[in-house]
């Protein structure tokens, strides 16, 4: 006999440690610091956990955990979970990560001919959806935000993060993704599409390294924001956009090298075509903050940025200047419009 212990049938669990909500609620009230924020310590950019609970009497090894949006579990997943262990008293456990945001998910235990009852559970419909993936931090998806207009940003599609590949550079301490962290990236995330922001990788990769089958395009972002207010800016934009406006692309994997700037620039373009409310423009931006290698330092560039589409454009909202820049370059409006309606819901 299998008896599920937790989560509890139809408990609501936040995708998002404490310190992430915290920072939040410290973030949209107005009470956060001008310099770094105490209780962000270390890489803190990692997702919580769910922890999956069990007793298990009069059965066999080995037990696994399944998980799945529906109740006939058809598709199962295994949500990058821990591998199974037991505790002291005899409890069996195992941790699961990478869940969507706003979700009702399916559980239970099974073993050779043994299958526990069904628990659901549900995640909050927390604004920022962060990913685990093996040595490779700071990865978040861009989806589940609710744009202004009311729509809900599909998650699943795009996400935004570091750099992907082992030992590239001598200065950074960033191990990459692991083989288990590949298999999140192909296995579990399913991405197609890589686009590498990095001038400094320019004929580095001949494919892409987070796996084969995966498309890679290389973008020589040279500067976050003020490299935008040029021609050679808007050619590093389209060359983007060449990935962006097809659909077959998706799902897309973008960053830079700690996925702070140049990552977060393109996220800030992205989110002002998808409609995103200044507030969460702004926080998706600066959420980058648990990274350990920042913490709660707004680059002054992106101030500097909008300052200079109102200058352009007047006073209108942070996704209405995004639009208007883009469309004032020359890049078709019926187009980003395409974008925004596949990539909500």
């Amino acid at each position: 006999m299998i008896e599920l212990l937790s989560p509890e049938n139809g408990t609501e669990v936040s995708v998002l440690t404490e310190a992430q909500r915290r920072f939040i609620r410290d973030y949209r009230d107005g009470g956060l610091p001008k310099g770094p924020v105490a209780y962000i310590t270390g890489e803190s950019s990692w997702p919580a956990a769910v922890l999956f609970r069990w007793r298990a009497e009069d059965v066999p090894v080995p037990q696994r955990v399944e998980v799945s949006e529906s109740e006939d579990f058809t598709p199962c997943r295994y949500v990058n979970l821990t591998r199974v262990s037991q505790s002291q008293d005899g409890e069996f456990f195992s941790a699961g990560r990478n869940f969507m945001t706003g979700k009702r998910y399916f559980w239970r235990v099974t073993a050779e001919g043994a299958v526990s009852d069904t628990r659901s559970f549900t995640t909050a419909p927390d604004p920022i959806r962060p990913i685990a993936a093996d040595f490779s931090p700071n990865i978040r998806d861009l989806g589940g935000k609710i744009a202004a207009d009311g729509r809900r940003i599909k998650q699943g599609l795009l996400y935004r993060g570091t750099y992907p590949e082992p030992d590239c550079f001598e200065d950074v301490d960033n191990q990459g993704l692991t083989e288990r962290g590949r298999d999140t990236f192909i296995k579990e995330l399913g991405i197609r599409s890589q686009i590498d922001l990095r001038h400094e990788a320019e004929g580095r990769f001949e494919k892409s390294p987070v796996g084969d089958g995966v498309r890679y395009v290389q973008v020589s972002f040279d500067a976050p924001f003020g490299g935008t207010f040029n021609d050679r800016g808007l050619g590093q934009m389209k060359q983007a956009f060449e990935v962006l406006f097809d659909e077959d692309a998706y799902p897309v994997y973008y960053h830079c090298h700690t996925g702070a700037d140049r990552t977060g620039f393109l996220s800030i373009v992205i989110g002002g075509i998808l409609g995103f409310s200044d507030n969460d423009l702004r926080l998706d931006y600066n959420f980058t903050t648990f990274h350990e290698y920042r913490n709660w330092r707004e680059c002054c560039d992106l101030k500097d940025y909008f300052a200079y589409l109102r200058e352009c454009f007047g006073e209108h909202t942070l996704s209405e200047l995004v639009m208007l820049h883009l469309t004032n370059w020359g890049i078709p409006e019926e187009k980003l419009l395409r974008m925004r309606a596949f990539l909500t819901e």
